[in-house]
């Protein structure tokens, strides 16, 4: 006799997250996970449809159901999706797209990487990949910026500066490592930090939330070379902290 599941063939799990419009939310799958539409259900506005992702050349297809729910939405646990290759890279789509990230690139004890992503409906989508060594091309990149304030807008500069790297770090674009701030003698703020990888500044550059940031700088200060300060022709170049 076989066991109960197998003489049944129960398989395939699909998960069905309500969410408050249903087209939408399959859209963000698609931009942002790179699903495709399986099918929407009803008139517009839409009251169930599905995508899916996966041809099983890397593993079973994954099904995601939407529900349309106008009520209050709570979600529920949540919903962990296996990566097989290039998770950072992944990561660097999502914020490119405008994805909220709540959780960047992490090694687990468990032994995977793992991020996790916000889905439409404030559902949380756990996606983790076997840690492996990282390709060169995702090494952290230390960057050396420095900013000449304009009239008026020291003060407005270092507000930016101080708040910078954190909002960079909250979307995972940038390392733990702390940054550090010095000022020229011109007056010039010099910003040492430490980019996540080439594919994260290239993430940066297609975020709206960084174009927002970078916006603000462009408004308060103008951007230099590390050559054009008079600091950079000593042997030992020496600057001043900012606090």
């Amino acid at each position: 006799m076989l066991p109960l599941a197998n003489h049944h063939q129960l398989h395939g799990v699909q998960p069905v997250l309500p969410v408050p419009d249903v087209a939408a939310a399959a859209d963000w799958f698609v931009r942002v996970l790179g699903f495709t539409l399986d099918f929407l259900h009803g008139e517009p506005p839409h009251v169930h449809g599905r995508v899916k992702v996966g041809d099983r050349s890397h593993g079973d297809p994954i099904y995601i159901h939407l529900s349309r729910s106008e009520g209050v939405i709570q979600p529920c646990g949540e919903t962990r999706l296996h990566v097989g290759h290039d998770i950072d890279s992944l990561h660097a789509h999502v914020v490119a797209q405008g994805g909220t990230v709540l959780l960047a690139p992490t090694n687990q004890p468990w032994g995977l990487r793992e991020i996790v992503v916000q889905a439409p409906g404030g559902h949380r989508l756990v996606m983790g990949a076997e840690i492996d060594h990282k390709p060169s091309g995702e090494l952290p990149r230390p960057v050396i910026a420095c900013y000449r304030p304009k009239p008026g807008q020291e003060a407005v500069l270092r507000e930016l500066v101080h708040s910078h790297v954190p909002t960079l770090r909250l979307l995972g674009l940038v390392t733990d490592r702390a940054p550090y701030s010095m000022r020229a003698a011109d007056g010039t703020l010099v910003e040492v930090f430490e980019w996540a990888s080439a594919k994260a500044i290239e993430a940066a550059h297609a975020h709206p939330e960084v174009h927002r940031m970078w916006a603000a700088f462009g408004a308060a200060c103008t951007y230099v070379k590390v050559s054009e300060l008079a600091e950079a022709q000593q042997l030992f170049a020496e600057f001043t902290p900012l606090v």
